[in-house]
């Protein structure tokens, strides 16, 4: 398959014209076997005859492009958008892809927007741009644009719409979208049966990260239907089923959920097989490193090592087996061959081994390392300070007597910047940029995660009050509310839900959440920008209990999704909890 739609000589021509007939079989063949031979025999004798002729420079590009032949491929696909004739629309299109290949974000977004001052009527060209913005850490801009023109394709190709709806799924797991936005739209290209099984199987993944077991495990066992051999759907069935018992029978088991949701087990399995997939992974990222680092690091590193099953689950699998397998340590003191201001090494698994036989045999003497917490000691300065892998799988910097220093993301996200930073290639989604429009709208995973987690608590046990207390508790800790605006931007009005006692004042956590429900509740048309504005906590609880005197009886939190609600006069009590004093 070609990146680009080009235009073909019909057969009546290629039956009369030898060159028209090479440049058709040439065609056939790229359709068939990309990587052919005979593509570039034949793409070079038209072009022999015809030096001219665009359409068989993209040819034989998108032929090179195959054969990995990158550079070769780039100089035809310039050379002919140089031209600016008629095959200029198609060149710039090859070079968008060539740069989505490449991993080069603003040169993909450059050419998208190339694209669409040529020809803004196809909804694909559209969905690229969407795809390029969010990879360049255009994050809400770029998601809103994916959505703009799956609306797009509906209105003017809907016979299309399956594939923009399968496109936008694969596009938003690529820009490492959240489980709370990618749901819905992978929800979606499932009911249209466009969703290809790598998206199926995250989906299902993402509902274990939203605390959905059922869901998991209904989704999993549908698909296991067409293929019961597939071992990873197997493996989320297991983990569901899993999940499931420790919620019923929490008592009985060794591992609470709770224990789960404060190690960000379920969270990491999501990451870690999003990263697999995507090629961002710690393996993928040391296999990078290796081909850019400088030769003082590569002397500095020791041989691989190969621990024992014992001992690589002492050494921990977030990412030290990885480590270890790739190069057994550093030599001490080598810190500074990294290139960083901090001269941290890596250590070996016999110091990994060491440290944590340490730890455990005299815990009063190593306060800065809590007993039954996720922990990695991978690095360390050779002077009390370490690198360590925690909870969730992030990277923190440890020294003795202070709080805990986020360092990065995951070690797999330390290392592809360490790669970076010597010439490599960074396939990874671009930082999120500081004027991305909505990005303080949007709390962290792990907030919307923990509110999920109490929500599913408060449903398993509907006359309990203590998990109800929990979720709202953390529903008036987060730093905003967000509301659907039903006024104008001068006079906002909140979005409020009839009930039988009285209104209910709609909050959420998220602006996600809340454009989600607009769209679903039918309050703006699928597509449409959703009208939005923010109130600060904790302020927000009493501007919410104002509205007592207009009827509204209550608080609902992310209705449909979680749809819980609260007693208004209870929020007092609960501004009470937040802030004591």
């Amino acid at each position: 398959m070609t990146p680009f739609d080009l235009d073909r000589p019909a057969a009546d021509d290629a039956a009369a014209d030898p060159v028209e007939r090479n440049l058709d079989l040439a065609w056939e063949l790229l359709s068939a076997q990309p990587t052919h031979p005979k593509i570039a025999q034949l793409a070079l004798q038209v072009l022999a005859a015809q030096p001219e002729r665009s359409s068989a420079a993209l040819l034989l590009g998108s032929h090179r492009e195959a054969c990995g032949d990158a550079d070769e491929a780039r100089r035809l696909y310039r050379q002919v958008a140089g031209r600016a004739d008629s095959q200029f629309i198609n060149a710039a299109r090859a070079l968008r892809h060539l740069a989505f290949a490449e991993h080069d974000h603003p040169e993909a977004l450059s050419w998208a927007r190339t694209v669409l001052r040529v020809d803004q009527e196809g909804w694909d060209d559209w969905i690229e741009l969407g795809y390029a913005q969010a990879l360049s850490g255009e994050y809400d801009g770029g998601w809103h644009q994916l959505d703009e023109a799956v609306a797009m394709s509906a209105r003017t190709a809907p016979d299309d719409l399956r594939k923009a709806l399968g496109k936008r799924a694969v596009y938003l797991f690529g820009t490492f979208a959240p489980p709370e936005v990618f749901v819905p739209a992978a929800e979606e290209a499932i009911r249209a049966d466009a969703a290809n099984p790598t998206i199926a199987l995250m989906l299902g993944w993402a509902y274990l990260v939203q605390y959905r077991f059922a869901d998991a495990e209904e989704l999993a066992l549908r698909l296991l239907r067409e293929d019961p051999t597939d071992g990873q759907l197997q493996n989320l069935v297991e983990t569901a089923r899993t999940m499931r018992r420790i919620v019923d029978d929490a008592d009985a088991e060794d591992v609470t959920l709770e224990d789960i949701r404060r190690a960000g087990v379920i969270e990491m399995a999501w990451q870690l097989l999003r990263d697999r997939i995507l090629g961002t992974d710690l393996a993928s990222a040391l296999a990078a490193l290796d081909k850019v680092m400088p030769e003082d690091l590569r002397a500095t590193l020791r041989p691989a090592a190969t621990p024992s099953e014992e001992e690589a689950k002492d050494i921990g699998a977030m990412a030290a087996e990885d480590l270890v397998a790739w190069h057994d340590g550093q030599r001490p003191g080598s810190g500074a061959t990294w290139g960083l201001p901090e001269t941290f090494r890596l250590m070996s698994a016999a110091e990994m081994l060491a440290m944590d036989a340490a730890i455990e045999a005299d815990p009063a003497a190593h306060p800065d390392w809590p007993q039954n917490d996720a922990r990695e000691p991978v690095l360390t300065d050779d002077a009390g300070a370490y690198l360590v892998v925690v909870a969730f799988g992030k990277l923190v910097a440890r020294r003795p007597g202070h709080p805990d220093e986020p360092v990065a993301e995951s070690m797999a996200d330390w290392i592809w910047d360490r790669a970076a930073s010597f010439g490599g290639r960074d396939p990874r989604p671009a930082p999120r940029r500081a004027d991305d429009p909505a990005g303080s709208l949007k709390p962290s995973p792990e907030v919307l995660a923990e509110l999920d987690r109490l929500n599913e608590a408060c449903r398993a046990a509907p006359g309990d009050m203590e998990p109800q207390i929990k979720l709202w508790t953390g529903v008036v800790r987060l730093d905003q509310w967000v509301c659907i605006n039903r006024g104008t931007p001068e006079e906002p009005r909140p979005y409020a839900l009839a009930a039988e006692t009285g209104s209910m004042l709609a909050i959420f956590s998220s602006a996600t959440r809340a454009k989600a429900a607009a769209h679903a509740g039918g309050l703006v048309p699928e597509g449409a920008p959703v009208p939005l504005f923010v109130v600060p906590l904790p302020a927000a609880i009493d501007w919410a209990m104002s509205f007592g005197e207009r009827g509204v009886v209550g608080v609902t939190v992310d209705y449909p999704q979680l749809g819980a609600w609260c007693p208004l006069p209870n929020l007092a009590r609960l501004k009470q909890m937040r802030d004591p004093s």
